[in-house]
């Protein structure tokens, strides 16, 4: 046993600035610190590993009584493994020796003769997780920081480190398919009714909450599990009942991804042949799934993404940081749907709000949709009853702009009407300091055409939510050409602080996203003119990875709504956007969608069906068109529309453009971005299509010249 000193530090190597872990001997504990400065978080990196190595060496050959591996980093663990390593891979071969290294690390640890504790305050995610589940116990701070959980299936992966094996194995296959399926996070209250953690405690306890697990041993009395859990994971265990779990698990998943993500089957696949075995071989089919993985489309468009989404949060922070201003009050205007969606995220995210409507039954109706907007939290464990009250009680509604006086930040969400904008810029402008910035919630109407509205149009910009609000991550800031630098970064720091993804576009009709989304429904509307079935139409699209089909998506955005926005966008661009003129008979029909409970489809009791009724009220004839066209037209026009988008001016940034298609309406992530998916099949091919579809079906669908120009060069949006 090694002698008792204080703070003395070793590796088994000279210490270096550039180290990641820092070994402390403390009292006869081993502390293990992990904080490599090369990275803003903690990976498991393949120089980390090395450490690892290096570090293990030392406690082998002079045990402790205990060894606690914590972070120095605030507010993370270790966040998983070094994904720009693993997106470099090309050969599965390789991958398979990282992974290898890794499970030497994982096994040294359990195998040391001395309790290893996991103290886990902020971010443990993917490999960090599996490395804390090879140590004998963990605790866990309780804080909002500190989440849990497998994500890999996110990145088109498998856990890799051992978490297909360790997890179902430590909780049960029954609780264990769903965290790993899914890449959902849990807290640390969850984690420790699910038996993922031993101890949960306070921040400032956790090295003493560390220390009194150590001192219990390996393994002391763990939490005890739920009956019905028990009971679950009991049955899981007799071959029927483990068939059966499978099954759903397989059936669940098909539902969820359409096939489309080979990830989660895998992952079903691995656990259920995996835990028949010895965790030796166990562990090696992990790898073999892992490394098979690592090297598909799907696994790289999807990592593509995740540094998409980093680059784009960067730039966004480094805007945001610029303005001067913290916004800690702010006053929406318009309490319906949207604007109370917007209140109540921005109450929830801690923000003093001011919540107006023009009548007191509007204002009420906005209040009880932000009550039951928290409620839904409060049913998830999102949060407690009294976080729900103290919430609320940040939202104060009103009929009057009075409280407007100490009010600099607004969002405006009315009626998209040009002449109803300028007025209630007037009036806020009238009410407000001058200094008021003032944000409008628009999805159609330029935003220099608003700030002519205004006594102080620098100050006016755009901010385009997606409904629902809560949900939907992407949040699009338009800014015209004279919005102040101060205007933007303080409308980004906002958009940020509600938790948001932000693209920043210049000003035009339609923006960037209703723009391209526009022809993407328009095509579809002609294409079942032409003879193809709603159904049809829908289902091809869906089945190309649409998280819903461009009919279906008419009726929930509200045809009424629809033809709004195709009005507004007609005015400026034509023919690209002319809709079939049949399509004026769906709302002298009365079909607005599923709000009205009639459109396309009819939504009734069970699950809605197409209205056969409206195929004569279009004098619609059947014919014969392939999936295949029906899939080309609809997202090449939407590819056409974003190359006219980048001539224009309205977006120059590739990595913004396909993250604005991702997270604003869910273009198929699989593929990586509309970008990425015209660079894979090369735009010489897309060129082709669409000037034979132009040639059969008019000039709507005639190449913008962009994408013709990139095609004759041979060029690609994203580098190679």
């Amino acid at each position: 046993m090694a002698e008792p000193s204080q703070n003395t530090a070793t590796n088994g190597q000279e210490e270096s600035a550039d180290a990641a872990l820092r070994l402390e001997l403390r009292d006869g504990v081993a502390w293990v610190h992990v904080n490599d400065p090369a990275k803003k978080v903690n990976t498991l990196s393949s120089r980390v590993v090395v450490e690892f190595e290096a570090c293990l060496s030392t406690l082998e050959a002079n045990p402790p009584k205990g060894v606690i591996i914590r972070s120095d980093k605030p507010d993370i663990f270790v966040a998983g493994a070094d994904i720009q390593e693993l997106r470099d891979t090309d050969d599965p071969k390789d991958v398979t020796r990282m992974l290898e290294q890794g499970h030497q690390i994982c096994r040294r640890l359990g195998a040391l003769p001395c309790p290893v504790v996991a103290a886990i305050h902020g971010a443990c995610l993917g490999g960090g997780l599996e490395l804390a589940l090879a140590c004998h116990r963990r605790v866990a701070t309780d804080h909002p920081k500190t989440k849990i959980g497998l994500p890999e299936v996110q990145l088109g992966l498998i856990p890799g480190l051992g978490g297909t094996q360790r997890l179902p194995r430590l909780i049960g296959v029954v609780d264990a398919l769903p965290l790993i399926l899914t890449g959902k996070q849990v807290k640390a209250q969850k984690a420790l009714r699910l038996g993922i953690v031993d101890a949960v405690c306070q921040p400032d306890d956790l090295e003493a909450a560390a220390l009194k697990l150590v001192a219990q041993g390996k393994s002391g009395r763990r939490p005890s599990k739920p009956f019905s859990t028990r009971v679950a994971n009991t049955l899981a265990k007799i071959p029927l009942a483990r068939n059966l779990i499978y099954s759903k698990a397989r059936q669940g998943v098909i539902k969820q991804t359409g096939g489309h993500y080979p990830a989660p089957l895998k992952a079903v696949d691995t656990i259920e042949r995996g835990l028949s075995l010895p965790l030796p071989q166990a562990l090696a089919l992990e790898t073999q799934a892992f490394s098979e993985l690592v090297v598909t489309d799907v696994a790289k468009n999807l990592m593509g993404i995740f540094f998409m989404k980093t680059d784009s949060d960067s730039r966004a922070a480094a805007l945001a940081a610029q303005s001067s201003r913290d916004v800690d009050r702010a006053a929406v205007l318009g309490a319906g749907f949207m604007g109370a969606g917007i209140a109540q995220l921005l109450a929830h995210k801690g923000t003093g709000i001011l919540l107006k409507d023009i009548s007191t039954e509007g204002v009420e109706r906005g209040l009880a949709t932000c009550r039951k907007l928290f409620g839904g939290l409060v049913k998830r464990r999102r949060m407690t009853s009294d976080q729900l009250e103290a919430a609320m009680n940040r939202i104060e509604g009103t009929t009057t702009y009075d409280g407007l006086a100490q009010i600099d930040f607004l969002v405006e969400a009315v009626f998209e009407d040009v002449g109803l904008k300028h007025r209630v810029i007037q009036e806020a402008e009238a009410a407000a300091p001058a200094d008021l910035i003032f944000a409008s919630n628009t999805s159609t109407i330029p935003i220099a055409r608003l700030a002519e509205g205004s006594g102080r149009p620098e100050n006016v910009i755009g901010m385009h939510f997606f409904s629902p609000v809560h949900k939907m991550p992407l949040l699009e800031i338009i800014k015209h050409p004279t919005t102040s630098p101060e205007a933007l970064a303080t409308t980004v720091k906002v958009g940020l602080r509600m938790g948001k993804t932000v693209i920043v576009v210049n000003d035009g009709p339609g923006f960037y996203t209703t723009r391209v989304l526009a022809p993407f429904m328009n095509e579809a509307a002609w294409i079942l003119t032409e003879g193809a079935r709603i159904e049809q139409i829908d289902k091809a699209l869906t089945g190309w990875g649409f998280p819903v089909g461009p009919i279906a998506l008419m009726d929930e955005v509200g045809i009424d709504i629809g033809a709004h926005v195709s009005g507004v966008l007609l005015e400026y661009f034509g023919g690209r956007i002319t809709p079939p003129p049949v399509f004026d008979r769906l709302l002298e029909d009365g079909r607005k969608g599923r709000k009205v409970n009639r459109g396309f489809y009819s939504y009734g009791d069970g699950p809605k069906k197409v209205d056969e009724t409206v195929y004569p009220l279009l004098d619609w004839q059947p014919r014969e068109i392939s999936n295949e066209e029906i899939i080309e037209r609809c997202w090449m026009q939407m590819l056409n529309e974003v190359a006219h988008c980048i001539e224009d001016g309205i977006i120059d940034n590739p990595v913004d453009a396909d993250l604005g298609v991702i997270f604003g309406f869910g273009f198929p992530p699989f593929r990586g971005g509309i970008l990425r998916e015209a660079d894979r099949l090369g735009l010489d091919y897309v060129v082709s299509r669409l000037e034979g579809y132009a040639a059969k079906y008019g000039d709507r669908l005639k190449p913008a010249q962009l994408l013709r120009d990139m095609a004759a060069q041979g060029t690609t949006f994203h580098p190679a």
